[in-house]
């Protein structure tokens, strides 16, 4: 559980946050603060579709925020939960995580499914913006890590990898990021 700090001095005692909120509102804001080539969206009207992949507390987060937010820049936000990106079976189905995925601009690999960031090399020529909060996540080729630091969550940013996706995060939003790309 998070602490979010009010700015405000009502000396009210603030409610612990869960992490899984406070990481679903930073994927808003990512979605919000990029820009995916024109061919990202079949229609002026398509909606933001972010996948999540994990356990269904992360995808329920992420569908509450995204429902309080509405909209962003007149496009609705739609939100698929993905437990696995591979078929029940033992081996990868590249087709069953071409389907999982279709269409999506923000993939989100909750730490709950930290073994599915194998995964990321089939996403490397998509337009597809790929977070977790899973450790080593930039190392593995991910473009923004989520870290719990001293009761906050910061991030990472790859911008190598972003730019290679054909993605453009706000500078102004990879500036608030701890590291630009290998880990210090």
């Amino acid at each position: 559980m998070l602490l979010l700090l009010c700015a405000c001095n009502t000396g009210v005692a603030q409610k612990p946050v869960p992490a899984h909120e406070v990481e679903a509102a930073y994927l808003l804001n990512f979605l919000r603060y990029t820009q995916w080539p024109a061919q990202s969206f079949e229609t002026a009207q398509s909606p933001y579709v972010v996948a999540v992949v994990g356990d269904g507390d992360a995808a329920a987060s992420v569908r509450a925020v995204a429902q309080a937010a509405g909209s962003i820049y007149g496009r609705t936000i739609e939100v698929r939960a993905l437990r696995s990106l591979r078929a029940p079976s033992s081996g990868s189905n590249t087709h069953g995580l071409a389907d999982a995925l279709a269409g999506a601009h923000l993939v989100y690999f909750d730490a709950s499914a930290a073994g599915e960031i194998r995964e990321l090399p089939l996403l490397a020529d998509k337009a597809v913006l790929t977070v977790s909060n899973a450790p080593g996540f930039i190392a593995a080729g991910g473009m923004i890590e989520l870290v719990n630091a001293a009761d906050h969550i910061i991030f990472d940013a790859n911008p190598a990898a972003i730019a290679a996706a054909q993605l453009v995060v706000s500078s102004k939003v990879l500036k608030l990021a701890r590291t630009n790309g290998a880990r210090p």
